[in-house]
């Protein structure tokens, strides 16, 4: 099968495989936004009993969870400025 998507068709509506392909993600990780973590990932619109993606919708819903570091608090450097380790905590053995 080929993914190619041509980047000219804005108002596209993408297969699984390429709505994955698109994101950079495994197919997988799409159904398991849908199934188990309903209402997260990017809307789908089911045809024919097949999902597909619209590219305008897959592009918003990337850009309404673009990471910014000044939601966290104290900013970016929050930890680091203070000394203190930013990784997990070890388990005890």
């Amino acid at each position: 099968m080929n993914m190619t998507i041509d980047a000219t068709m804005g108002g596209a509506i993408l297969t699984i495989d390429q709505a994955a392909a698109y994101l950079s993600i495994p197919k997988a990780t799409l159904y398991t936004w849908r199934t188990r973590r309903t209402g997260f990932g990017p809307p789908a619109v089911k045809l024919g009993g097949c999902l597909r993606y619209r590219r305008s919708d897959l592009d918003a819903w990337v850009a309404d969870h673009v990471e910014s570091f000044d939601d966290l608090p104290g900013g970016r450097d929050d930890g680091a400025a203070a000394g203190v380790s930013l990784s997990r905590a070890s388990r005890p053995r």
